[in-house]
């Protein structure tokens, strides 16, 4: 099921032009939004999103924007 998840967050991520390898990327929350990931948990909500986006950022799939600050984009790796 994981894997199911995190395929669907790539396809909706290539769809997006700003998540392009050489495109600006995306925050989070936008991202969420266009998988259909929102699960609207008030103090849990963005946690699945999040851990999906660190997976792949681990295994060269996205690339994370802004490392070490807040509000980090997100685009797929080139």
């Amino acid at each position: 099921m994981v894997d199911l998840c995190k395929r669907h967050l790539v396809e909706t991520m290539a769809a997006l032009p700003e998540c392009a390898p050489e495109g600006p990327g995306l925050g989070q929350k936008a991202i969420e939004e266009a998988a259909g990931f929102v699960l609207a948990l008030p103090e849990h909500d963005g946690w699945l999103t999040w851990s999906l986006l660190v997976s792949l950022s681990i295994d060269g799939t996205v690339e994370v924007l802004q490392p070490g600050k807040r509000n980090k984009k997100y685009r797929l790796a080139g």
